[in-house]
């Protein structure tokens, strides 16, 4: 086992390189970290250090050589080529797929509402959307393929709704259309993270590792950390077998 060093600032985020060889992390009170795994120092590059600006989305390009992450008016990526850091303005709550092809929005000005994109012809097109406003939508994860999406989600009635238990639904990105439910037993709703190949979806709630298959849903298996430190970030191998 290799062990990374972050400083004292909590992970918030991972990512592994699609080649395996690098990771990238987001630290709080420390920036976006890209580790080059064959390195001998074990020294990570700062991407990035202005974290009130950081809101997720921390992930590897297809071919692994660029690093995205999304601020709060748009995506930034480094190029681990040319060494050098662009920003492409975007609406927020914008998801998308590795190939930068599909998206899913998760928006609550001026109407709360889900939304699924395709680009064609450089032009972003809408295929579906919609309303949140009664069923409150927690957490959004977009599939590394685009075609399926994970919500966690809540009732939005009553005087106390923010109590409601929620529930994770897996979704067809084309469509919306629901491919799977699952139960989710904590009132917090953690991030969510697609397994590679879609069949399934993790998260994480203080020591514990939830897995839901896709598209059996129900349950998901639990996973106790081994020690009683509390997990705060997660991402799959490309293998999709760590």
């Amino acid at each position: 086992m290799r062990v990374l060093k972050t400083g004292q600032g909590k992970v918030l985020d991972l990512a592994v390189c699609p080649d395996s060889r690098a990771v990238a992390a987001a630290v709080y009170d420390a920036g976006v970290l890209l580790w080059n795994l064959d390195s001998p120092t074990g020294t990570p590059v700062r991407l990035e250090d202005d974290m009130m600006n950081y809101f997720g989305g921390l992930g590897f390009s297809a071919d692994g050589r660029r690093v995205f992450w999304t601020t709060k008016d748009g995506e930034t990526a480094y190029d681990r080529d040319s060494r050098t850091t662009s920003h492409e303005p975007r609406a927020p709550g914008l998801l998308l797929s590795a190939d930068r092809t599909k998206a899913v929005a998760n928006v609550r000005y001026p109407a709360h509402t889900l939304s699924g994109w395709h680009l064609k012809e450089g032009e972003w097109i809408r295929q579906w959307q919609m309303s949140t406003r009664d069923q409150s939508a927690e957490r959004v994860a977009l599939a590394p393929a685009g075609d399926r999406f994970a919500v966690l989600t809540r009732p939005t009635d009553g005087p106390r709704w923010w109590q409601q238990p929620l529930r994770l639904e897996v979704r067809d990105a084309a469509n919306a259309n629901l491919v799977a439910t699952g139960t989710y037993a904590y009132s917090y709703a953690a991030n969510l993270h697609f397994h590679p190949g879609g069949e399934q979806v993790a998260g994480i709630n203080g020591m514990t590792l939830l897995a839901w298959a896709v598209p059996a849903g129900g349950g998901p298996r639990l996973t106790r950390n081994d020690s009683r430190k509390h997990f705060t970030a997660l991402a799959y191998h490309p293998d999709g077998r760590r």
